[in-house]
């Protein structure tokens, strides 16, 4: 049955309701009819209930960015009318069978603002949660009661209900609570929404993120940070979901309501940062040279590079370039799992990271000085496997302190409270901790350029101002449907000289960090080229 049909039908059978409707309503009245037109109460419609609004750091909102149009409805002694006058904006016929049977003020969504019939008042209202939303992962989102359940809106649930607004219509109604024909509603509004958290994101930077993440990830994640100081400018987990849609993602299979970049992974390469951070301070010469022949033999057991021919004979920034397994076991070994282990610990790894109330990402894990007394467990954790398990947080944080110059900042996601006028609360970022000199910064900056320009991370070189990175592909031990899974990331800085950025791209189930990964820091640092001085660059 087509829709006219479907709406005459609704007329006549309407028609009939108002009908007996307006029969015993004479009955009951009777002789009183003048005394009951001449009193009559109110009744007080809900349009719209808004909570506190989750700021960018430049205060531009990441939450609250639709709208649709919703019409308040008293139904009339001619409810034909306003049904005709309808019925082509609505998409759910139900909600004005129901709203107009039962004779009350009702809302109904419509597709329109210029809709004009008597009775009838179109709103604009706020959307909170777009179908393609920003940091859906970070922001979270309410559940029916409008209660916060997970990230900012849980974490902050309470302000965020302080600063919330409402829209309500009141009617005057007669004895049967149906609204007055002549009497014009009255709009009040209480509160003011504009208050609530400001974020340490950036809108144009998590937006680039997120399209970077859609292109190349189907499952994993990605953070930038300002390598200054741990302000978290974008975290975006893949696959993503829809705040207005949480049941889908509750249905979902690959997990998208997990939030990537605050879990922990097995790193494999990238902790090659850490280990040459810890074989030069331990005395090892960047020009100490080994030969590799594909393989290395620890305690009897084989370590094989990724290159099963060798590289042959390499220096520290040339073993760094080509993330060689045997060069890095090799200076992991010279320096000692204790010492290996101590930087780690200095980087932040196996410590949790408070990022607000309530929001923390996983403190991963190290192996004990205890493990470490084996020698194969060294040469293990020397190219980043093993007992290690650390979060896109933590890896984004020792890429800070190497691309600044050998200070670990700690990360940060939330810059305060805003009043609407004001900011009545600031949480102002930790002063970052020397962990390395200088000078090992410096050098180990210079591995990290040439890997992007000449080694394992070609693909991840930006059209403009150069980059500094590593690669890692990490085995996980797991196999699913008979085949080995692996973690695959980037980890890096942009531009090469005078870097503002740190870019931490993680592929689940991936093949090789430099072509899985390295595209999506190739695409993000490509975005941020206009704000470091270099032309756009289209994508």
């Amino acid at each position: 049955m087509d829709k006219k049909r479907i709406v005459a039908l609704f007329f006549i059978l309407l028609l009939m309701f108002l009908g007996v409707d307006a029969r015993i309503c004479w009955i009951s009245l009777g002789s009183g009819s003048i005394q009951a037109a001449d009193t009559h109460g109110s009744y007080s419609l809900s349009i719209e209930k808004n909570r506190g609004t989750i700021y960018d750091r430049n205060m531009k909102p990441v939450i609250n960015l639709g709208s649709k149009y919703v019409a308040a409805v008293a139904p009339q002694t001619d409810a034909a009318e306003q049904l005709r006058v309808l019925s082509p904006h609505v998409s759910d016929m139900s909600v004005l069978e129901e709203g107009f049977k039962n004779g009350l003020p009702f809302t109904v969504t419509v597709d329109s603002p210029d809709i004009q019939a008597a009775g009838v008042t179109v709103f604009t209202t706020q959307v909170r949660y777009s179908q393609n939303a920003l940091a859906p992962h970070i922001t979270g989102y309410v559940n029916s009661e409008g209660s916060g359940v997970s990230g900012i809106e849980k974490s902050f649930d309470d302000v965020l209900k302080q600063y919330s607004s409402s829209t309500v219509e009141t009617f005057a109604v007669n004895a049967k609570r149906r609204a007055l024909a002549g009497i014009t509603p009255t709009t009040t509004v209480k509160g003011n929404s504009n208050g609530g958290v400001v974020l340490t994101l950036d809108s144009y930077i998590q937006s680039e993120a997120q399209t970077a993440a859609d292109k190349y990830l189907k499952s994993g994640s990605v953070i930038v940070m300002d390598i200054q100081n741990g302000d978290i400018l974008a975290s975006v987990s893949e696959p993503e979901y829809s705040p207005s849609n949480v049941s889908a993602a509750l249905k979902a299979s690959d997990s998208p309501l997990i939030n990537r970049v605050f879990s922990s992974y097995n790193l494999g390469s990238a902790f090659k940062i850490a280990v040459a951070c810890s074989a030069l301070e331990s005395g090892i010469s960047k020009n100490f040279n080994s030969t590799c022949t594909g393989v290395i033999e620890v305690s009897g057991r084989d370590f094989h590079c990724e290159k099963i021919s060798g590289h042959g004979s390499e220096d520290m920034a040339l073993g760094f370039a080509n993330s060689c397994n045997t060069y890095f076991i090799t200076i992991g070994m010279k320096t000692g799992g204790d010492k290996l282990l101590e930087m780690a610990n200095r980087f932040g790894f196996g410590t949790q990271t408070v990022l607000a109330p309530g929001l923390t990402s996983d403190a991963g894990a190290l192996p004990t000085s205890a493990q470490l007394k084996a020698p194969a467990a060294v040469a293990n954790f020397s190219i980043g496997q093993g007992q290690l398990m650390v979060t896109p947080v933590q890896v984004a944080c020792m890429v800070s302190a190497v691309a600044n110059g050998g200070k670990l900042p700690t990360a940060r996601l939330v810059k305060g409270v805003y009043d609407g006028t004001n900011m009545a609360k600031e949480y102002p970022g930790a002063v970052p901790d020397r962990v390395i000199p200088e000078s090992i910064a410096k050098e180990v900056s210079g591995f990290m350029i040439k890997t992007v320009n000449e080694g394992t991370g070609i693909p991840a070189k930006p059209t403009y101002g150069g980059a500094g990175g590593k690669t890692a592909t990490a085995e996980t031990g797991w196999v699913q449907n008979g085949k080995i899974i692996n973690q695959a990331w980037f980890a890096g800085f942009y531009p090469a000289e005078n870097p503002k950025y740190a870019i931490v791209a993680m592929c689940e189930n991936g093949r090789a960090g430099g072509a899985d990964a390295g595209p999506v820091f190739k695409y993000i640092a490509n975005s941020l080229a206009p704000l470091c001085g270099y032309p756009k660059v289209n994508q």
